[in-house]
Parts: structure tokens; sequence; C-alpha cells
């Protein structure tokens, strides 16, 4: 199920996705948070991009176990499984900080409200917020970037 799309690897393909997405979709997040006059016009952007990196990064997991056994019938030879299974590590924490992402992004767009409906007795909540935000982009950003420089080295290691 997680194998091709229209005749190429599907694992390309989403973890694209991921690399060109989730970056954007951190800023947005992290504007979301730390700008409360823009709460309400990114409220939804915010929930639906949590939402999009969480299934992108399970769905790239999926892909790419799909992709593993693929390679491991047809390229065992010639592949450095060493680069693989660091590159399958490095995919297994992107999946986790994408799960910590859409969890703290989404609750993030509960609890924040606009700079015109914040009361000081919510204050600390939404400071603390605001913080897992801005953190759990952060983390998200750095996995994706090391599982990515993982699986590169994984697939050009050979090239010279």
């Amino acid at each position: 199920m997680f194998d091709f799309i229209l005749g190429l690897p599907m694992h390309a393909l989403v973890i694209h996705g991921l690399v060109v997405l989730v970056p954007l979709l951190a800023v947005l997040a992290t504007l979301f948070a730390v700008l409360p006059r823009w709460r309400d016009p990114l409220r939804w952007p915010a929930a639906v991009g949590a939402v999009v990196s969480g299934a992108l990064a399970w769905v790239g997991a999926a892909s790419g176990e799909a992709l593993l056994v693929r390679v491991s019938q047809v390229r065992a030879a010639t592949t450095d499984f060493d680069l693989v299974q660091t590159h399958v590590d490095a995919g297994y924490r992107v999946r986790l900080a994408a799960t910590v992402f859409m969890v703290v992004v989404l609750a993030a767009t509960w609890l924040l409200r606009p700079a015109s409906d914040q009361d000081s007795t919510t204050r600390p909540l939404q400071t603390l917020v605001v913080i897992l935000v801005v953190l759990s982009s952060l983390v998200l950003v750095v996995t994706i970037v090391l599982a990515g420089h993982a699986g590169s080295a994984a697939v050009w290691s050979d090239v010279g």
C-alpha cells in the first residue's frame, strides 16, 4: 500500500513533501503562537498544518519501511545497511517529533486566544503553550534535517 505512486517510490515523494512543508508549517505555528493579533487568521491553517505534518510523518515512515523491504530484496549487495539503519532511526524520531508537534499545535489552537480575549489568569498557561509550540517546531525541523541527511548519506554514499 505504501510502496509506489504512479511508478515512483512513495517514500521519496512523501519525504520531499515533509522537507518542504514542515519548515513552513513550523514557521506558521510559531507565528500563530507568538503573535496574538495573528491568532484568529492563523488558527485553522495552523491546526490543519499540524495534522498534515503528523500524517505525512506517519506515511513517510510506513513508505520507508516498504522501500527498505524492496531495497533489501533488490540492492542488498550494494547497500550500506548501517547507513540505512541510521536513517531509519532518524525517521522514527521524525515521526515522534511530528506527532508531538501535532498535539502541541492542536492544543495551542484550542487554548490560545487573540490579544483582545486574554486575561491575566490564563497568561502563565498561554506562555507555557507558546514555549511548547516554539520548541516543538524547532525540534521537528532539526529532526527532519538530520533524517534527511542520514537518508541522503545512505542513498548517495557509493557515488564517491
